[in-house]
């Protein structure tokens, strides 16, 4: 699922129970407030839903790719948590509260691959 967007783009994963998860609606709202800042960064966004249309940058994701993933990241259904994926598919931040898009692009911006894309973009 994720080899899709490998070398391509960072993901950042959201499990929540429902889409009327408070903590999913506030980082939903977070999400939102930087398009620019998230394009820059080739930042997929990927929502894992226990109840309602899990999907991927908007596409709706199938039932078993959502629980894929969730074995992959041991998150359960209940649970709610952001994960941030590099480019190279590892695992680069967790948190199980919302993040801000402040903290996320900081801990991109430290990547070697990310100094590398701001150094060519210059």
């Amino acid at each position: 699922m994720l080899s899709n967007y490998q070398w391509q783009n960072r993901i950042v994963l959201i499990f929540a129970p429902s889409e009327r998860s408070p903590a999913y609606q506030q980082q939903i709202q977070t999400w939102q407030a930087d398009k620019a800042g998230i394009r820059d960064r080739d930042l997929k966004l990927m929502e894992v839903l226990g109840t309602g249309e899990s999907r991927v940058d908007g596409q709706a994701l199938t039932p078993a790719s959502a629980e894929a993933l969730r074995r992959q990241f041991g998150v359960t259904p209940e649970e709610f948590t952001v994960i941030l994926v590099g480019k190279d598919g590892t695992e680069k931040q967790r948190s199980r509260t919302p993040v801000a898009l402040a903290s996320l692009f900081r801990t991109i911006d430290a990547m070697p691959m990310r100094q590398q894309e701001m150094r060519s973009q210059q």
